[in-house]
């Protein structure tokens, strides 16, 4: 199997009922948002992809907007009916075909619904969905594993005789370092000589390139392999993988034969062996690099993976069919045809992008908890980080509010959670199409600030 975890079949997506979805009355929500500022500075080979120019380029990329001036940086606590005035305010600002939806988690009590109804193109915000299905299927501590698998026994003399296999698991951070890492370790179980080329096995993915993105002009991906490498960039992942091990092995003092072969890796029952590995950054840390900087490779990747560990066909259509299914088991509904967003199908109702967000708050058990702060965490921070780190600075929301944004020509999005003082938080889902996406950014900004400020 291609993850560390053992017991990732326990994350299966089911959940035990709630009675209503809440945030941890306690500095753990603060924490949760102390963790993600933390989280936004590390470095390092993992995070590489999401700092790179041509990673963060793209619909989604970071905007500013202006400091927030006069009432716009009010932080005086307003009511229930003062935020529907201000948030119905907000959306005429707006403009277009927008809805809005707030609830205040605590309580369950629906806030504010505007067109909250209608099924609005997601653009970067049905990350939301793929990040959250990751994190509660795979679990948040589970890694993708890249494994090297032997044919046959080779203890005794140091020889593999029926092959030497280089098996994907859809990494998406894999890198030459990793590789690296991997023919040491190959080495150091006394593999000496391999009879024959390495083999590789690019099977745990489909091998199409690109994916669907109908009505936007489309934006190049990194290929969506099991072996991809670098970021995807290579044209052929795999063949450029599996030449590096090659070289690697032999560096590593590991005779092998010239050349790579693709080829299914032998299974324990037919005696295949397992020599070593190299694993991804933990789910939860590949979340926070899909949301936090809006990177669709990663998104995209996420989708296939889900689709490859527990639908059986890693492809992108399966994978939208299990992230839609996800949705429904916690009351939402999601349309569309890729994992990141780029396309004009993608689509969700704010109420469903809410109750998404209200489903990942529940606490009932030790792995809703850990779910739960993973996906808190993956989120940008109003004024503090990712694409939000230049919006609703000088504001209530500044340090308060963890989103998700969305940007197309026309479209914006922003979803998220607001935590108040009491440890409660409100959820929030705001959907703009058809309008100037300045315009739209700036009504969401204060419509953002306004939710910081709401206590009942």
């Amino acid at each position: 199997m291609p993850l560390e975890t053992m017991d990732h079949a326990m994350h299966t997506g089911t959940r035990k009922p709630a009675t209503r979805a809440r945030a941890r009355p306690l500095a753990a929500v603060g924490g949760a948002l102390a963790c993600a500022l933390a989280a936004a500075t590390v470095t390092g080979p993992a995070v590489a992809r999401a700092a790179d120019p041509r990673a963060s380029a793209g619909p989604d990329r970071p905007f500013s907007t202006p400091v927030a001036r006069g009432s716009a940086a009010a932080r005086t606590a307003v009511s229930e009916s003062a935020l529907r005035r201000g948030l119905s305010r907000g959306l005429r600002r707006a403009g277009g075909r927008s809805g809005a939806w707030v609830m205040d988690a605590g309580t369950g009590r629906i806030l504010f619904a505007g067109g909250a109804g209608r099924r609005l193109q997601l653009a970067s915000n049905a990350k939301l969905f793929v990040t959250a299905a990751a994190i509660a299927r795979f679990g948040p501590e589970s890694r993708l594993r890249t494994a090297v698998w032997a044919g046959d026994e080779f203890e005794r003399d140091g020889v593999v005789r029926s092959g030497l296999f280089l098996r994907g698991a859809g990494d998406p951070t894999l890198s030459s370092r990793d590789l690296r890492k991997l023919a040491g370790r190959v080495a150091a179980a006394g593999v000496e000589r391999v009879e024959g080329p390495l083999l590789y096995d690019d099977s745990f993915l489909d091998r199409r390139d690109g994916i669907p993105q109908r009505g936007i002009v489309p934006d190049p991906l990194g290929t969506l392999s099991a072996l991809t490498l670098d970021g995807g960039r290579s044209g052929a992942p795999e063949l450029l993988a599996a030449r590096r091990l090659s070289d690697a092995l032999r560096k590593a003092g590991v005779s092998i034969g010239r050349g790579v072969t693709r080829r299914s890796t032998p299974t324990k029952s037919r005696g295949g062996l397992r020599v070593a590995v190299v694993s991804s950054p933990r789910i939860a840390d590949l979340a926070r690099l899909t949301n936090t900087p809006s990177d669709n490779f990663l998104a995209e990747m996420l989708l296939k993976d889900l689709a490859g560990e527990f639908a059986g066909r890693g492809s992108t259509r399966a994978g939208v069919k299990l992230v839609r299914r996800f949705a429904a088991q916690r009351g939402a509904r999601f349309q569309g045809e890729n994992g990141s967003g780029l396309s004009r199908t993608d689509r969700a109702s704010p109420s469903s992008v809410g109750s998404l967000l209200r489903a990942m708050l529940d606490d009932g058990s030790a792995a809703e908890r850990e779910a739960r702060e993973a996906f808190i965490q993956s989120l940008a921070v109003a004024g503090r980080s990712g694409t939000l780190a230049s919006r609703m600075r000088g504001s209530a929301a500044t340090g308060r509010c963890a989103a998700k944004t969305g940007t197309l020509t026309g479209t914006s999005a922003l979803s998220g959670y607001c935590f108040r003082g009491d440890g409660e938080a409100t959820i929030f889902s705001i959907l703009n199409n058809k309008v100037n996406t300045d315009r739209a950014r700036a009504a969401q900004d204060r419509m953002a600030a306004l939710i910081a400020r709401y206590r009942p």
